[in-house]
């Protein structure tokens, strides 16, 4: 599946990369998968805790970079 990177906009290929050809972002954020509940700041399949900061800008440590339950969902900007 195509997505666009979130810092540099460039399309990567996400089941073959965690981070962005051309920046080195992270593609994987907790804040695109469908498991992340926003209000109350948690991933639904892992039943664990994230913080906002982590799940818009996470680092290679990051639950999301590896996580074998992520489902990307970008949902429409308020």
């Amino acid at each position: 599946m195509d997505i666009e990177c979130p810092s540099c906009g460039a399309e990567n290929w996400l089941e073959n990369q965690s981070r962005c050809f051309h920046c080195s972002a992270v593609l994987r954020r907790c804040v695109d998968c469908a498991h992340y509940d926003h209000s109350h700041r948690s991933c639904q399949s892992l039943h664990t805790d994230i913080s906002i900061d982590e799940a818009e800008h996470p680092s290679l440590l990051s639950l999301s970079t590896n996580c074998a339950a992520y489902r990307y969902f970008r949902a429409a900007s308020p």
